[in-house]
Formats: C-alpha cells, structure tokens, sequence
C-alpha cells in the first residue's frame, strides 16, 4: 500500500528489485516484458537494473543451450542491447535465427512453441508484445526493410486472427480455424503494448491500422473497467475472477500516448 512517503520513483524501485528475485535464464511467457521492464526502471533512474540484465543475458548466451524456448527470449531488450555493444552479435542472431526457421502458424506469426504438443500449433495473444517490436528493432540492427515489414504483419496478423465478439482472444488455433473467444484482459494489455510499441519504433510510418487497433483495445478497456479500478480476467463472464495486472497494462498505455501526444506537439 502506498505511504505518504512513497514517492513513484521509490515504488518503481521496489518493484524492480523485487522482480531481480527472479533468475532468468530459459524463457517463457512474461519473461520479455519484464526485462523490458527493468531497462525502464534503469532508464528512468531507479538503479543499476540495466546491469542486472546485460548479466542475466551473458549467462544465457554462453551457458544455456539453444532452445526452442530461445524464441520466447526478450528479443527486443537482446537486440537493443546487441546495438549498444553490451551483448555479442551472435546473441541476436541466436534469436531471430531460430524465430525465421520456426513454421508459420497463421499469416506471417510463427508457431512460437512446436515442441509442445499442446501449444504448437496456436497463436498466444501475448506475441503481440514482443514478435513485433523484436523484429523492428532487428530490422534496424540488420539494415533490413523485409523485417520491418514482416513486424507489421505479424502484429495485424495476430490481431485478425484473435478479434472476437468480446475483444481480443488469448488464443487462435488454426487447425480449427478458430479463436476460443475468451477475451483476457490481461492479454489485451500486452497486445496494446506491442502495437504502440510498433508504432514508436516505427515512428508512425505504415503503422495507421496497428495505431487504431491500439485505441479499440484501449476503448474496449475503458468501457469494461469495474468500479474498484481493477478488470474481469475474461470481459463479458460473469465468473470470472478479477485481473489486478491489468490495471498496470492500462495505466503504461496511457503514459504512452500521453509521450506519444507530446512528441506530436514538440
């Protein structure tokens, strides 16, 4: 509970070196947005998390065998930091080479986990958080204009493929040529985050149609919102249980298009 005292940048710092207690190494969902997460927390002067990454991705570079899991990598934070100089070049290619040779599930969004019989032939909402922003960013890194493309694609791809009658899907299986039509608010966030995410990188250049699904998913979420500020896990069921992560989702939107409105005027 926030004191008098706590101040944002004091949160932000508890909730960084809480998230520290985690030791990356595979990947899996979650993974990305909360590295991502601590390079912000670095960037906006909350401590030496920026090192806590570069330290947990040197060891997964030189210690963890290549992997399927590899794909579930924080992409974009490996790419960016390839670029300072912080990571080997291999450590990129390491991902997006294992990223270009998975099958296609549905348009241009890769089959994310094939060795998994349960998962590998689905499209998992979450990917619109990092599929794109890590091909954009890699796209930069090689010089290569197929890549920025194939970052569009993939994040309307998704988006097509999971719109049901309450939002967005969790899920989309393509042997059924179906999405489950369970709205996760949860997972809404994490795909408005990937396309604002696209359009920033992108500077807005071909990125209009990823721009308005960002604001339907954000209208979608004002509109569903419950009276303790918090969200359904699923919209529109009545059982479901409430979804407090969703309101930190909301509330980073938000901030974005504020920084993207001022950007606008500046």
């Amino acid at each position: 509970m926030q004191t008098s005292t706590s101040t944002p940048l004091s949160l932000l710092r508890r909730v960084a070196k809480r998230m520290t207690d985690w030791r990356f190494h595979c990947w899996y969902w979650g993974d990305a947005i909360a590295v991502d997460g601590l390079l912000e927390a670095a960037a906006l002067g909350a401590g030496a998390y920026r090192d806590n990454v570069i330290e947990a991705l040197q060891r997964w570079h030189r210690h963890c065998l290549p992997n399927f899991d590899d794909v579930l990598a924080p992409g974009a934070a490996i790419i960016r930091l390839v670029m300072d100089g912080d990571l080997p070049p291999p450590a990129g290619d390491r991902v997006l080479g294992l990223l270009e040779g998975l099958p296609r599930a549905i348009g241009a969004v890769p089959a994310l986990e094939p060795h998994r019989q349960f998962f590998r032939y689905g499209v998992c909402i979450d990917a619109v958080y990092h599929l794109p922003a890590t091909y954009t960013l890699a796209a930069q890194w090689k010089g290569d204009a197929r890549l920025r493309e194939k970052a569009v694609r993939i994040a309307l791809d998704s988006m097509r493929a999971l719109r049901c009658k309450a939002g967005w899907a969790q899920w989309f299986d393509p042997t059924r040529k179906r999405n489950n039509d369970v709205a996760w608010s949860r997972g809404m966030g994490w795909a408005v985050l990937g396309l604002l995410d696209l359009v920033y990188l992108l500077d807005g250049n071909g990125t209009d149609e990823a721009a308005d699904l960002a604001a339907q998913v954000m209208e979608r979420l004002a509109h569903t919102q419950g009276p303790d500020g918090n969200w359904a896990a699923v919209l529109d069921h009545l059982p479901a249980d409430i979804e407090t992560s969703t309101a930190a989702f909301y509330w980073a939107q938000g901030a974005a298009v504020r920084a993207f409105a001022a950007l606008a005027r500046g």
